[in-house]
């Protein structure tokens, strides 16, 4: 796991405050590359997918999604550019936890719920390849066009 440290703009000047001049230098601030998407919203049509907030909205109300399934959509957005393995997507959002072998399927399952998604092809969001894995499909607002 990886853990990042950022900084925010200095405002005011408190001695706590890690950018103020009268800071203890144990706490100036450490500038490090953010994570890959953490605090990017997702759009796609009526929905958004707030990585940051943990929230996802589907016509603006809030949908209810467990941690597990909410990593796992996020982690298919982020790497929607490609098929996503079981295996991959087992070692990546349960990590060394045991689960069942219809744990990845019912989460995909809740996800589809949450987000209204039929997984019809036309008007897939995550599209299932048999005995392979998942990819996320729908396209976000502001991405270029691509090949599904």
């Amino acid at each position: 796991m990886h853990h990042y440290v950022t900084s925010r703009p200095w405002i005011g000047g408190a001695a706590g405050d890690a950018r103020s001049p009268f800071a203890p230098a144990s706490l100036q601030a450490v500038e490090v590359a953010p994570p890959r998407c953490e605090h990017r919203d997702f759009v796609f049509g009526r929905r958004a997918v707030s990585a940051a907030r943990r929230e996802v909205l589907v016509s603006g109300a809030l949908r209810t999604l467990q941690p597990r399934p909410f990593d796992l959509l996020v982690y298919l957005i982020e790497h929607r550019d490609r098929v996503v393995t079981t295996d991959e997507l087992l070692d990546n959002i349960w990590k060394d936890e045991f689960v069942q072998p219809g744990s990845l399927a019912a989460a995909v399952m809740r996800i589809r719920k949450a987000l209204h998604d039929t997984g019809r092809d036309a008007d897939a969001i995550i599209r299932t390849h048999q005995g392979i894995g998942y990819r996320f499909v729908a396209g976000l607002d502001g991405d270029e066009a691509r090949d599904n």
